[in-house]
């Protein structure tokens, strides 16, 4: 029994060898699936995200850019910049040449793409933009913008001088700095306050001597007028010698003076025209043949004035035209006055609180004539006894000047004033002794203007 049972025992571990190999053959597939697998997932991960990045230097300044993990780069534009890499290649050192823009590529050795947009300015943009805030400071409605290497001067100003101002500052950068500033409304609206003052004197001085001798002799000498009254029944007779030869003496000296002043006010706002008529018109009638009409004859003072004024210079131009008229005697034959008229017309450019002579006149005016008997009159000495002299003198002089300023808002003192002149105005009867002097508003005009000291809101007058 013992020989059979032998081989049974070696087929039962031959069978369990086989099964346990069997086994143990699956599981190296399984293994090298999960590889494939691993790697294929790796493959589909998305590349890094691009960077964008701004470096902005001015002509000649050096800066560095991080290279660390870079495997390539390329520069855009040639020439704008020069780039470096250190020796240790840790970063690159980027000198600007000249004003423009260019772009750096940077590739990472992850695959990473950062690009760098360069930007280079004739000077440094922070030095420049804090040079135009100084310059411009004062116009409101402007702005500066930078866009990529250059700035931009933005707005609005009031007057055409106020752009060529800006248009010169923008000039001084050389193409860095580009003004797009026009005419336009701006926020803050300047009252500008115009004093014209015209003063003017005048001196007449003349005198006649001699002999005056008639220029006629002859003709009718004897004039007979006869009257009768009907209801006094009288009768009247005058008779009159006339045309008689006799000569008469000129003796007499006459001196006068006269002094004008006109003084006129203006207010008005930056950039904008306003116009003065102080004056009146006196009309006069005249016939002709069996018609009559009217002469209107103006007089007076018309001011038109046009400021522009600059709040960072604190300096006004100003366009003015004036017209002053007054009525002068008639002259001989004539019932109708004339006129002396001076007119001004002519730009100028000040500063607030100074005073400019527009104009400045005097002449003088010398006649003589000589009237008496032909030839004997111009006898030396003696020449005296057979005719007549008269001299006459004119001498006139004036001037014509102005004084701006900037108004301000009413204060207190201004509002205190206000209240006192609408008491004179009330206490006043006309009397120079009771009454109480008018003060002059010019004394109290404001004479400067602070922008960075304005006053409280003041309240408002008491009715009296």
């Amino acid at each position: 029994m013992r020989p059979v049972m032998r081989p049974v025992v070696r087929e039962v571990a031959r069978l369990s060898v086989v099964l346990a190999a069997l086994l143990a053959v699956p599981a190296v597939p399984d293994v090298a699936y999960a590889q494939k697998k691993g790697a294929a997932a790796k493959e589909k991960e998305p590349p890094p995200p691009t960077e964008n990045q701004e470096l902005n230097l001015a002509v000649g300044e050096n800066k560095t850019i991080p290279a660390n993990d870079v495997k390539n780069y390329s520069e855009g534009t040639p020439g704008v910049v020069d780039i470096k890499l250190t020796t240790d290649a840790s970063a690159f050192v980027v000198v600007g040449l000249k004003a423009g823009s260019t772009s750096l590529l940077l590739i990472k050795k992850n695959g990473q793409e950062v690009t760098w947009t360069i930007n280079v300015f004739a000077r440094s943009p922070a030095i420049v933009e804090n040079e135009l805030k100084q310059l411009l400071e004062g116009y409101t409605g402007v702005k500066v913008r930078r866009v990529g290497s250059r700035l931009f001067i933005e707005g609005s100003v009031a007057s055409e001088n106020d752009v060529k101002r800006i248009a010169q500052i923008a000039s001084v950068y050389g193409g860095q700095v580009e003004s797009l500033v026009g005419v336009g409304a701006t926020k803050d609206r300047t009252n500008i306050r115009i004093d014209f003052f015209f003063v003017q004197y005048t001196k007449d001085s003349g005198y006649q001597l001699g002999i005056s001798y008639p220029g006629r002799i002859g003709g009718e000498v004897i004039q007979s007028n006869i009257g009768y009254d009907f209801v006094t029944g009288t009768t009247s007779a005058v008779t009159n010698v006339v045309n008689q030869p006799l000569p008469g003496l000129d003796i007499a000296s006459r001196f006068g003076w006269a002094k004008v002043l006109k003084q006129a006010t203006v207010i008005t706002t930056n950039g904008a025209d306003a116009v003065l008529d102080a004056g009146g018109e006196q009309n006069y009638p005249i016939a002709a043949g069996i018609t009559s009409s009217v002469m209107k004859i103006t007089f007076g003072t018309v001011l038109t004035v046009q400021p522009f004024f600059d709040p960072v210079s604190r300096e006004v131009e100003i366009k003015v035209q004036a017209d002053v008229a007054d009525l002068m005697p008639p002259g001989r034959g004539t019932s109708i006055p004339s006129r002396n008229v001076t007119k001004v017309q002519t730009v100028v450019h000040m500063r607030l609180g100074q005073s400019l002579v527009l104009s400045g006149f005097r002449f003088e005016n010398e006649r003589k004539s000589v009237e008496g008997l032909p030839l004997l009159k111009d006898i030396p000495i003696i020449g005296v006894l057979f005719g007549s002299q008269k001299f006459e003198t004119q001498e006139s002089e004036g001037a014509v000047f102005l004084v701006p300023s900037v108004v301000e808002p009413s204060n207190k003192p201004a509002i205190d004033f206000v209240n006192e002149t609408l008491k004179v105005y009330e206490d006043w009867s006309g009397s120079p002794v009771t009454g109480t002097p008018m003060p002059s508003v010019y004394d109290k005009a404001p004479n400067k203007f602070v922008p960075s000291e304005l006053p409280e809101p003041a309240p408002t007058p008491k009715k009296k």
